[in-house]
């Protein structure tokens, strides 16, 4: 590593190391030069720490006093910048993590920035099945919704059964696993059996295992990951158009190889 990486390092260790360093530099940025008076209020910090982190940020070129206010150096703009789309980025990788971490490596034939807004549903000991939720509260209203199925439940096909009743199309791709419980496991057997002839809906088997939920659903995607346990854990929905392309490309992918469910045993 060389000195100027390792003061590049050692600058943003300070900067970062508390809320009050970013906030100054982040409202500086914002609102041009600001007064201490200002400053101290926005950060609601005593005043020894306030100059602390003044006199601190100073001694790095980030900020200078100038007619009591202070503002952002040019160097300080630069790092501004940089700062908050690092953040952005950490916070969204903080979010999508309980997704991300569950998926194959190298899931995603595109750049994973097109998820940085992403909505995530986690699980909870107050709602442990959450994603399901959701998931299924998406169903309800949809016009088209093409699903590939590595786990099912009753909730989804009962939402999926009042799309299909108001003239919505709905296909699925589903494990051996779920097929069976399609057949013969209730109350899914029965939830499956109340839809099983509806003109809007296609169900066939995958030829391989499904590694993830994988939903698109109107103009939305959905990705589904489960514990060990077989568990919902988290979903992630975007309605980026990369990601849409690469979810239709993959469902048609699982689509073709699959056989309809009426000619499995």
């Amino acid at each position: 590593m060389s000195d100027r990486q390792r003061g590049a390092i050692d600058a943003l260790e300070f900067v970062v190391r508390t809320p009050s360093r970013v906030r100054i530099l982040e409202l500086l940025h914002e609102e041009g030069p600001v007064s201490r008076s200002t400053l101290r209020s926005e950060l609601d910090v005593v005043r020894t720490t306030l100059q602390r982190n003044l006199t601190g940020l100073a001694e790095r070129g980030l900020l200078r006093e100038r007619e009591r206010t202070y503002e952002l150096t040019s160097a300080g703009e630069l790092v501004t910048a940089g700062l908050s789309g690092t953040l952005d980025r950490i916070d969204a990788a903080m979010r999508l993590r309980p997704v991300l971490e569950r998926l194959p490596s190298g899931t995603f034939a595109f750049d994973l920035d097109r998820l940085l807004d992403a909505t995530v549903v986690e699980s909870t000991a107050a709602n442990p099945y959450a994603p399901v939720d959701y998931h299924a509260a998406s169903l309800a209203d949809a016009d088209r919704a093409r699903l590939t199925l590595p786990a099912t439940g009753h909730d989804p096909l009962e939402q999926a059964r009042d799309a299909l009743d108001a003239g919505a199309t709905v296909d699925l791709v589903v494990t051996d696993s779920v097929a069976e419980a399609f057949r013969s496991e209730p109350p899914i057997a029965d939830a499956f059996a109340s839809i099983a002839d509806s003109d809007g809906l296609t169900v066939s088997v995958a030829a391989d295992e499904i590694p993830f939920y994988l939903g698109i659903v109107d103009d939305a995607v959905q990705f589904g990951v489960h514990d060990e346990s077989d568990l919902p854990t988290a979903l992630l929905e975007t309605t980026d158009d990369r990601v849409t392309e690469w979810a239709d490309e993959r469902f048609e992918r699982l689509a073709e190889q699959a056989t309809p469910l009426s000619e499995t045993s």
